[in-house]
């Protein structure tokens, strides 16, 4: 019998992405035995909800896209058994595993939504390296309506046609829609920081942009220490941050702007200098 609704839990679920895109309504583990149930899998209970949180790998650089998947509700409890065909038409997994079974829950995000860690989303200390981490319903509706409210039609990414999982990933999409964002002129690309030397509308002299997924990245990757007063203390010309999603408000007293791509691509603006 389902929970009633003032006992009802709440719960972050953690897979990587190609997990979810397997089954995408389940929690599941491989590599436990019948005796030895996966951490907090009791825990689940008929009518408890969860939110699908797909992490990419990464390498120690950057730090990867997270994604909220979707939500769900379980309709059956742990049982370990074998595993339905996967949504993505990989091969199954051989044997029995655990497995607790659910079904999407009220609205859905068109596509995977790319949002903050969740710690910064709730303005508290709470992920934890685990694979089920409990919340209260207040803390899953603030997550849900956020990732609800960030989605978009991620169609118009340049090149990709979805959200970025990398740095990589955020410059080949700048540098194939590079006229659409407003970028006029490409003259450098590279490795080494900043990213791009470009012509930007607005500005007569020719600029840095730097690219993050996280605007935090700035600070993690030490870019803050080659620059002053706002300027590359390469060559002295001014620096900008491009990032995927702008998470550290305090990059902005570093360089001269810092624009947020996907904010960009949402509302059809350029960047203007």
């Amino acid at each position: 019998m389902p929970q009633p609704p003032d006992h009802r839990r709440h719960f972050i679920v953690k897979h990587d992405l190609q997990s979810f895109e397997d089954y995408p309504t389940h929690i599941w583990r491989t590599g436990n035995g019948e005796d030895d149930k996966p951490h907090r899998f009791n825990q689940v209970k008929l009518g408890d909800r969860w939110i699908g949180f797909a992490y990419t790998t990464s390498d120690k650089r950057e730090r990867s896209l997270s994604r909220v998947t979707g939500f769900f509700q379980c309709e059956s409890e742990a049982d370990f058994v074998a595993l339905p065909p996967t949504a993505s038409g990989r091969p199954v997994s051989a044997g029995r595993h655990w497995l607790i079974k659910g079904e999407v829950f009220g609205e859905q995000p068109m596509n995977t939504v790319g949002v903050e860690p969740i710690d910064e989303i709730l303005g508290k200390k709470l992920w934890k390296n685990q694979a089920i981490v409990p919340l209260t319903a207040d803390d899953f509706d603030t997550i849900r309506q956020h990732a609800l409210t960030r989605q978009f039609d991620t169609t118009k990414i340049p090149l990709l046609g979805r959200e970025p999982e990398n740095e990589q990933e955020v410059l080949a999409a700048v540098v194939y829609g590079h006229e659409q964002l407003g970028i006029k002129r490409i003259y450098r690309v590279r490795k080494a920081f900043p990213d791009l030397l470009v012509q930007l509308e607005g500005c007569d002299e020719p600029v840095h942009l730097e690219l993050e997924v996280y605007s935090e990245g700035f600070f993690s990757h030490g870019h803050n220490q080659h620059v002053k007063e706002k300027r590359f203390t390469g060559d002295d010309r001014p620096i900008a941050v491009l990032c995927w999603i702008d998470n550290k408000k305090s990059v902005k007293d570093h360089v001269h702007r810092v624009y947020e791509l996907q904010s960009l691509i949402r509302d059809r603006k350029k960047i203007i200098w």
